[in-house]
């Protein structure tokens, strides 16, 4: 788990660049709010962090993807020389090898040199559904009859560019993380409000003040 931390804070303060596309200012991009944070920060920050905009009388959710992708990954001797090599290469990031994008020719050929390996259909969490803090992108890969996923971290302001290059990771099961779910909608939110399930929610606009799961019933109730 030390290893997976390590390598996805790495990722998280990974220097993506300025792209043409990018809206974010001077300071606005992933890797600038993120290198300023320790990875204890990242550690003490919350899993799911719920804000209530009073005004539209809606929750909203943030998943961190720190604690979404270190709880359920791991780094096998695959994945570590997958990544060095990763490490090791430059001037790929924009490329594609077969189906998945931030990945060195050396990298893919050492990938394909595996047993038994099948790279399944590669995916954004952009184009669907999703409460992460940050966009993901990559694709499921089978290794001998065990699962692995190629992650990509968005680090940039607009999501056609600013990508970190891709790490492998072992992973256990299908699932990244074992019980955070990427996305929730508004009732199963509120549902879980009314449950008690959530107990404090920061207001959206303001994160210092806080509301009560009490109050926070009779706002979304006016």
């Amino acid at each position: 788990m030390k290893d997976v931390k390590k390598v996805v804070y790495g990722m998280l303060t990974e220097n993506t660049g300025k792209h043409i596309f990018d809206s974010g200012g001077s300071e606005g991009r992933g890797w600038q709010r993120n290198q300023k944070k320790t990875i204890e920060d990242f550690e003490n920050e919350e899993e799911e962090l719920y804000q209530l905009d009073a005004k539209y009388k809606k929750i909203h959710r943030t998943v961190s993807v720190f604690h979404y992708l270190t709880n359920n990954l791991e780094i096998d001797d695959i994945c570590e020389e997958f990544n060095k090599i990763q490490n090791d290469s430059v001037d790929y990031k924009w490329t594609m090898q077969g189906d998945m994008y931030g990945v060195s020719k050396e990298a893919y050929a050492m990938l394909m040199e595996q047993p038994d390996v099948e790279i399944q259909k590669p995916w954004n969490t952009n184009k669907g559904e999703s409460d992460l803090s940050q966009i993901l992108q990559g694709a499921n890969i089978i290794i001998n009859d065990e699962n692995y996923i190629l992650i990509q971290i968005h680090n940039g302001a607009d999501a056609r560019g600013g990508y970190t290059d891709a790490k492998l990771f072992k992973m256990e099961g299908h699932a990244v993380h074992e019980y955070l779910e990427v996305w929730k909608d508004s009732s199963e939110v509120e549902e879980d409000i009314t449950e008690g399930y959530i107990e404090i929610l920061t207001d959206y606009s303001d994160e210092n003040r806080k509301y009560t799961n009490e109050e926070a019933i009779k706002i979304l109730e006016q």
